[in-house]
């Protein structure tokens, strides 16, 4: 008995550490192991086959219930779909389903600002970590951290395989994988045009996380790219590929998109798209280029609505302000959202104040066919 109590201490605290339901849930399966024989024997007898098979059959659909999906064609909102040179979706390797099953992006996430909690006063003794890391132990020390959780817990049963995995494989293997995920609005209607949000994330890749964020631009399709690699460094071509390639392929899977209202955001290094587009030759074709954490390179007037958001803490967005009085002087259709508090990771910290400002800027219209 005192050997079950203590295992089962062990399995207690490592369910408090769990962030996801996944890891949760094995936990509990765990400690029901454990547990199993004592529990039965509380149970009357004629009952007792029937109500532990009931209990494990539970334990397996909730296990299965986090796992992330697998199949293209699934009823969710949010997909990672697999796409080949021609726009074809394509059945997600299993290796890759895998890893998002046993190390899960949250988890990931969970791991890591563990360590930064752990290891922030060695940090700060010799000086060392990026200013990404020193960011993230300002957020930890002031309350902020668990932001981070909020977009995985908004995602629920729209349970999508990280985006982040096809790169890693790129980037080390030398695979071409390209994947991209899909946001369906809440209440989808295939006899509308809807806006389209194509939205390219930063280094490290295209992560399952802003899913939980862009579930709630409701009225509008939201594609999310990411570059071959792990750089999030996108150029003139990218951004070429959102008109040539991504809108037609979009119509061929069956979905009507308001060419006249697309719409590019850009967060990170995933903001060299917004600079790209300022000199693409579809930057006509675009209704808003939005620059997220990340300064503009290259100023020029262009045609459509411009957003800038960013931090005063964050090096990365420093010259916001002044770029925004910069076009402001080239009668360019410029919006600034900007917190002189805040840092690299605004998008999550603020996600109800930016999401208003975008809606507010988009102001989708849907089209009736």
């Amino acid at each position: 008995m005192v050997k079950k109590t203590i295992i089962s201490i062990i399995f207690v605290v490592a369910w408090l550490f769990f962030a996801t339901l996944f890891y949760k849930t094995i936990c509990v399966v765990l400690l029901f192991f454990v547990w199993r024989k004592v529990l039965a024997e509380k149970i009357p007898k004629r009952y007792r086959k029937w109500s532990i098979r009931a209990i494990w059959l539970s334990l397996a659909f909730t296990l299965w219930i986090a796992m992330p999906r697998y199949r293209i064609n699934s009823g969710d909102r949010v997909r990672l779909l697999y796409i080949d040179k021609e726009g074809n979706t394509l059945q997600p390797p299993i290796s890759h389903w895998l890893l998002s099953t046993f190390l899960p992006e949250e988890e990931i996430v969970n791991v890591g600002i563990t360590g930064i909690r752990f290891t922030a006063p060695l940090i700060k003794e010799v000086g060392i970590g990026t200013s990404l890391i020193n960011q993230a132990q300002h957020d930890i020390e002031s309350g902020k951290i668990n932001n981070f959780f909020k977009p995985y817990k908004r995602l629920g049963l729209d349970n999508p395989i990280s985006g982040v995995y096809s790169q890693v494989f790129n980037e080390k293997l030398g695979t071409n994988y390209n994947a991209f995920y899909l946001c369906e609005p809440k209440h989808y209607d295939s006899n509308k045009a809807y806006p389209l949000i194509v939205f390219c994330h930063g280094y490290l890749g295209n992560w399952q996380l802003y899913q939980g964020l862009w579930k709630d631009l409701d009225g509008a399709i939201v594609a999310s790219i990411g570059t071959r690699d792990l750089s999030g460094i996108f150029g003139q071509q990218d951004v070429n590929n959102v008109l040539d390639f991504y809108v037609p392929m979009l119509e061929r899977m069956g979905y009507k998109i308001d060419t006249s209202q697309i719409h590019l955001m850009g967060l990170s290094n995933g903001g060299s798209a917004i600079s790209a587009a300022m000199h693409s030759r579809h930057v006509m074709d675009f209704k808003s280029i939005t620059s997220i954490s990340c300064n503009l390179e290259g100023l020029c007037r262009v045609p459509c609505q411009v957003n800038l958001i960013g931090g005063g803490q964050d090096n990365s967005s420093k010259r916001m302000p002044s770029q925004y009085r910069e076009l402001k002087r080239m009668n360019v259709d410029v919006a600034l959202y900007f917190d002189e508090d805040e840092n690299h990771y605004i998008m999550v910290n603020q996600r109800e104040q930016i999401l208003d400002f975008l809606k507010e800027r988009m102001n989708f219209q849907l089209a009736e066919l």
